[in-house]
């Protein structure tokens, strides 16, 4: 008889678990996911399936209020938040099918759901069962911080594990926080007719990206009437009959509606007696190691819970790491490369690789102005900003602009697979896609900035024929 249920039993059913799941039953481990109430977590419910969809349904209102760019009729779309939200979980329901549980039952991966506890090093309470296994994924995922602010709690403050199921449009609306949660819902609310007003305690909105950037998307809030405030404390928030009425230090009070909190990520550990397994963890959440064990060495974790990058793309890959290191001989350190990042606003702002610290060999700025599909689109508000080092490769990239999510793929590639600017001006791309802008961007800075040794030669050659 075997000693444990199961190889492997991964907690958590967001990005990182299943992605661990499917991977360890490929191997052709015994698997169980398991999950306080759903599969999915925080990216499928809360996170970016909802948020893109109301993005997109937010856009269309604002293309139709400024349809005179394409010569078009101006047309002013009254935004139904509820029947926006509708949509927004049709899109959930849709998506959650494609990795539901009769799916991972088709592929041998059992789904157990419950409330979970550690009973010991190598067995789990989940909800009215016990599982035991050989290893364990934790993969529990983050939830919202809100802000220890007198008077916030008891405001009715939301979050993005609310906004997603209102059914009316806040008319005034206070952002907390001006990172990417907080950047992408401010301004799409704003686009389906919320007066919104955003405060950071950086200097202003996205404070982890390129400042040549941020100055462009900043511009863009205050075309559409978004107001942003860096740089202050909120003091306090009190109910005044109606409103809410947010203390803010230096600052006259702010009246609104409702307010929204984004101002960051705690690790989901409570209530899982981590410490019967043997598993460490603080604030910033569970340690591991460069292997992603935890300071139990049968128990793995992965994504957001370590308090690493919040990204569904990162929690995805570190937890494929983790099951390499369970069910393969010799284990590798987790080494992520290049990690791209992507604000979907509008413009979307994108970046993977270094700063601008001035200490690039090259830096290439190629605004979208001169960018011909984006011309075509009327879309010309953009920058693309590529640092590059004295081997040609690409050091870092920072792009502001329509379909920058995109475009930063590319040059995540070429940064991982150690390519240098000559590779990607070498490779043919479809004209006239967005993607074309990057050949022809790094074609002016290889033949003027920096040309490279065979087209200095070749030059030479050419003159001397």
């Amino acid at each position: 008889m075997a000693r444990y249920n199961y190889d492997i039993a991964v907690v958590g059913a967001g990005s990182a678990g299943l992605t661990a799941a499917r991977l360890a039953r490929w191997f052709g481990k015994r698997v169980v996911l398991i999950d306080k109430v759903r599969l999915g977590g925080d990216c499928l419910h809360y996170g970016c399936v909802p948020s893109k969809a109301l993005i997109k349904a937010s856009r269309v209102a604002y293309e139709s209020r400024t349809a005179d760019r394409w010569g078009l009729e101006p047309h002013d779309a009254r935004a139904d938040l509820g029947r926006v939200n509708a949509r927004v979980a049709d899109v959930i329901a849709r998506v959650g099918a494609l990795d539901d549980a009769a799916a991972l039952a088709e592929h041998g991966v059992e789904v157990a759901l419950g409330q979970t506890r550690f009973l010991d090093a190598h067995t789990l309470q989940v909800g009215d069962r016990r599982v035991s296994a050989k290893y364990v994924l934790l993969a529990t995922g983050s939830s919202p911080a809100v802000p220890d602010i007198p008077g916030l709690a008891g405001s009715g403050v939301l979050t993005n594990e609310d906004v997603f199921s209102l059914d009316r449009l806040p008319p005034r609306l206070a952002v907390l926080g001006g990172g990417p949660v907080g950047a992408e819902l401010a301004q799409a609310l704003a686009r389906l007719g919320s007066e919104v007003t955003v405060l950071t305690r950086a200097a202003g909105l996205l404070p982890r990206d390129d400042p040549d950037l941020v100055a462009l998307l900043t511009a863009q809030f205050a075309t559409e009437g978004i107001t942003v405030h860096g740089g202050v404390d909120v003091h306090a928030v009190r109910r005044d009959r109606a409103d809410l009425v947010v203390t803010i230090e230096g600052r006259s009070d702010l009246r609104v509606d409702q307010i929204l909190c984004a101002t960051g990520r705690r690790p989901n550990v409570a209530d899982l007696d981590l410490a019967v397994a043997g598993v460490e963890h603080g604030p910033d959440g569970v340690q591991v190691d460069d292997r992603l064990r935890t300071t139990a060495e049968h128990i793995y974790a992965a994504g957001d819970v370590t308090g690493g990058p919040a990204y569904t793309h990162f929690a995805g890959y570190q937890a494929a790491h983790a099951v390499r290191n369970i069910v393969v001989p010799g284990s590798a350190a987790f080494d992520p490369g290049a990690l791209p990042a992507v604000t979907f606003t509008d413009p979307e702002v994108a970046r993977v690789g270094r700063a601008d610290d001035g200490t690039a060999y090259g830096i290439l700025r190629f605004p979208y102005s001169r960018h011909e599909r984006a011309l075509t689109d009327g879309e010309s508000v953009g920058l693309i900003k590529i640092l590059v080092g004295r081997d040609r490769r690409i050091l870092g990239a920072h792009v502001a602009g329509h379909n920058a999510g995109e475009l930063i793929d590319e040059l995540t590639l070429a940064m991982n697979r150690k390519l240098t600017v000559d590779h990607i001006v070498g490779s043919i791309h479809a004209y006239p896609t967005y993607s074309f802008a990057l050949p022809i961007a790094l074609h002016e800075y290889a033949t003027t900035q920096r040309p490279s040794r065979a087209l200095r030669l070749g030059r030479l050659l050419a003159r001397l024929t």
